[in-house]
């Protein structure tokens, strides 16, 4: 039994696990707080569970979650915990496969009702499974990939494409990355060979700033990697709407305490942007995109030596000039990456790449807006044109990051007083 259980008390969620598991030991319950958690994505069926249990929701909001979950084709059998008796005709007219009342949920009705609804979903997608729509929803490109439905294109890039896909084995939404395979003269596949370090680098650095990857995969001439969905789309999404000092400084903090982890694993990024810095749900920010990344330790090189790779405004002046790099050159790019959380703009602008790897090396440190300039010795620090000149590893620029935080906080406070 795989359960999605829609319920914001902890309390709650954990009567009805209860409730499932004396029944069912091994099932799987998935909890949406959905004040943390916001509305499930519009693409988003729930194929990979047995069926949705939807809580009474704040503000009346219950019924209309209800219509919008029923409304998709496809989507799995919900079961609405409700308080009183007055919404039980609401819900079964909106569409709810069965109802539970929330405050004295009667067990054998409870356990027969999902029983059923787990019966009626397996034939459900038995049937669907075998449909012209399911043979064309498997297909990513070029290539037909089991056990993902294609929601969406998400970009097109000249070697990778991606696509929001839903997983049932992972029973969410994620992000498919596929790229034909692609052999060289030394019979090297590029794309696989591309694949297999970035799956290694983001399973050997377990950390929470770190994107998740759930498979990896061949299928009709393609390598696919499967990785964590974030909603709530980049960093650069964010910037948009403007942020605040304390919020760009947490950002920050959060990017070092990522990179420590991988540096700590001999690993850098190399492509460290606001675009490669995605944010979850809860505000959280994952690290993505290890195609340039570098471990140390791979026996395998997919890059070849003295070549300039990432992205020229975030590049330190040692990587725009093919150098060798450490653990430094990313923390050059995170002072970039904050510079501009702070002031909106770029360190250093011009016509053409070039000249911008140019500006990194030579032009003036950038300054910062009157209004935080007490932040300045901290960029200084990040953005030192030499690697000496910057903070030792991750670890001190993101003990330095928290104690700017705190300074700015305590004087906003006081200034506030």
């Amino acid at each position: 039994m795989r359960l999605l259980l829609i319920e914001q008390d902890p309390k709650m969620r954990a009567l009805i696990r209860h409730h499932v598991t004396c029944h069912w030991p091994q099932a799987q319950l998935t909890a949406h707080p959905p004040e943390a958690r916001g509305p499930l994505p519009p693409e988003f069926l729930a194929q990979g569970y047995d069926a949705v249990l939807l809580s009474a929701l704040q503000d009346g909001q219950g019924i209309t979650w209800l219509r919008d979950l029923c409304s998709r084709r496809g989507f799995a059998p919900v079961i609405c915990l409700l308080d009183g008796d007055a919404e039980h005709a609401h819900a079964r007219d909106a569409g709810a496969y069965g109802i539970v009342s929330r405050s004295r949920i009667d067990h054998g009705n409870f356990i027969q009702l999902l029983e059923q609804a787990r019966r009626e979903q397996r034939r459900s997608l038995a049937d669907w499974r075998i449909s012209p729509e399911a043979l064309e929803s498997r297909r990513f490109g070029d290539a037909r990939i089991p056990g993902y439905r294609r929601a969406r294109v998400l970009a097109r890039g000249s070697v990778s494409q991606l696509y929001v896909a839903e997983s049932e084995k992972v029973g969410s939404l994620v992000v498919l990355k596929v790229t034909p395979s692609c052999r060289d003269e030394s019979g090297v596949d590029q794309a696989l060979a591309r694949f297999l370090q970035e799956y290694e680098i983001a399973q050997r650095v377990r950390h929470a700033n770190i994107v998740r990857l759930y498979e990896l995969g061949v299928a009709d001439d393609h390598a696919y990697l499967a990785m964590e969905y974030f909603q709530n789309g980049d960093l650069r999404r964010r910037m948009r709407n403007g942020l605040s000092p304390s919020e760009a400084l947490g950002f920050a903090s959060q990017i070092a305490r990522a990179l420590a982890a991988m540096h700590a694993e001999g690993i850098l990024h190399r492509d460290l942007k606001p675009g490669n810095v995605m944010l979850r749900m809860d505000e959280q920010i994952a690290l993505i995109d290890f195609g340039l990344a570098k471990h140390a330790a791979l026996a395998l090189e997919v890059t070849d030596a003295g070549t300039i790779f990432g992205t020229p405004h975030y590049m330190s002046p040692e990587q725009g000039h093919a150098q060798e790099l450490d653990a430094r050159s990313d923390l050059y790019s995170l002072g970039v990456v904050l510079y501009e959380m702070l002031t909106g703009q770029k360190p250093y602008t011009a016509e053409n790449p070039m000249a911008i790897i140019y500006m990194h090396r030579n032009a003036p440190l950038p300054r910062l807006p009157e209004e935080i300039a007490e932040l300045r010795p901290l960029l200084d620090r990040l953005l030192g044109k030499r690697p000496e000149d910057r903070f030792a590893n991750a670890e001190q620029a993101g003990e330095a990051i928290d104690a700017a935080r705190t300074a700015w906080l305590i004087n906003a406070a006081a200034l506030g007083g």
